[in-house]
C-alpha cells in the first residue's frame, strides 16, 4: 500500500505522494479544503495517509485510519531529505520554517530542536499586507512587494545620519514604517512590510547561530514559494552576520514530504517483520 503525506497548515495544505515511480507536490488553499478531502478519502482506498501540521488532529478525525505525524519531526525530516535530493551533504545547519508563523530548529546529527520562534510569517504577510493594500491574493501582493521600494517607507540609517559618517551600513532600518503615510504606494508598502519580517527572522536567527557556531541558515516554508522580494531580503544581511543562506527547491513541502518519508520507512519496516 502506498503512503500519502499531508501537511495541514493554517492556510494552505501540502501533500506529497508518488504513482508510477514519480513524485507528485500539491499545494491547496484552505477554500479548498472540502474538494481536497474528498479528493483524499477516495485516495485513501489505496494509500495510507500521514499527517502533519497544526490542523492534523482536526484532520485526524475525518480520517480516522490516518497516522498523525509531529509537525517538528516531519519539517526536520523532509528539510533533510530535501537537502539529499539536492545532492547537499550538510549535517549541521539552523533550519528556518516560514509558514504562518516561523520556527527556528538546530538540526545535526542527533537530530532536531526547536530553538524558538516568531509570529512574524507568512500570516504577517496576508494579514498586514492586506489591511496596508486591501489586496488578499497571494500572488498580487507578492508582485507588488517585488517592485516596491522600502526606502520610500522605512526610515534608513543613511536618513538618520545624512551628511555624516554613519557607525552602521546606511541601507539598514533604522525605523520599520517611520516614513510611511496615507500617500504611500501599495508596493512600497509591502516591500517595507517584507523587509520587516525578513529582518525579524534574520536578527533571531543570527542570535541562535552565534551560541551554536553554525553559519549555514535553511529556508523551507511556503511563504517563500514565488516570492523572490523575501529571498532577497534574507540574503542581505550575509557580509555582516556571516552566514550562507540555502533554500531549497521544494522548501514549501518540507512537512508534507517529511511526513511522507516516515510513512514510508513505517511501511518497509512493517513489510520487513
Amino acid at each position: 500500500m502506498s503512503v500519502v503525506g499531508v501537511d495541514a497548515g493554517g492556510t494552505l495544505t501540502k501533500i506529497v505522494y508518488e504513482e508510477t515511480g514519480r513524485m507528485h507536490f500539491k499545494t491547496f488553499t484552505s477554500e479548498q479544503q472540502e474538494n481536497v478531502q474528498q479528493w483524499l478519502t477516495l485516495l485513501a482506498q489505496n494509500h495510507k495517509l500521514f499527517i502533519t501540521g497544526g490542523k492534523a488532529e482536526k484532520w485526524g478525525e475525518i480520517f480516522p485510519h490516518a497516522h498523525i505525524v509531529g509537525e517538528f519531526e516531519a519539517v526536520c525530516s523532509g528539510a533533510k531529505l530535501l537537502l539529499k535530493e539536492e545532492n547537499s551533504d550538510l549535517k549541521q545547519f539552523i533550519l528556518i520554517n516560514i509558514g504562518t508563523g516561523t520556527s527556528i530548529f538546530k538540526v545535526d546529527e542527533n537530530g532536531c530542536e526547536r530553538l524558538l520562534g516568531s509570529g512574524l510569517g507568512g500570516g504577517t504577510f496576508m494579514g498586514l499586507g492586506g489591511l496596508l493594500t486591501g489586496e488578499s491574493d497571494y500572488y498580487e501582493l507578492v508582485r507588488l512587494s517585488k517592485v516596491g521600494k522600502r526606502e520610500q517607507v522605512d526610515l534608513t540609517v543613511r536618513d538618520v545620519y545624512e551628511a555624516m559618517n554613519s557607525p552602521v551600513p546606511e541601507h539598514l532600518t533604522a525605523a520599520n514604517f517611520a516614513k510611511g503615510d496615507a500617500s504611500s504606494k501599495k508596493a512600497d508598502k509591502l516591500r517595507a512590510l517584507t523587509n520587516m519580517i525578513a529582518e525579524t527572522i534574520i536578527l533571531l536567527t543570527s542570535q541562535a547561530s552565534q551560541v551554536l557556531k553554525l553559519e549555514h541558515f535553511v529556508f523551507i516554508g511556503s511563504t517563500l514559494k514565488s516570492n523572490p522580494a523575501l529571498k532577497e531580503d534574507l540574503t542581505q544581511f550575509q557580509d555582516m552576520l556571516s552566514y550562507t543562506p540555502i533554500f531549497p527547491e521544494k522548501g514549501a513541502y518540507a512537512g508534507s514530504l517529511g511526513a511522507f518519508d516516515i510513512g514510508r520507512e513505517a511501511e518497509l519496516s512493517q513489510n520487513r517483520q
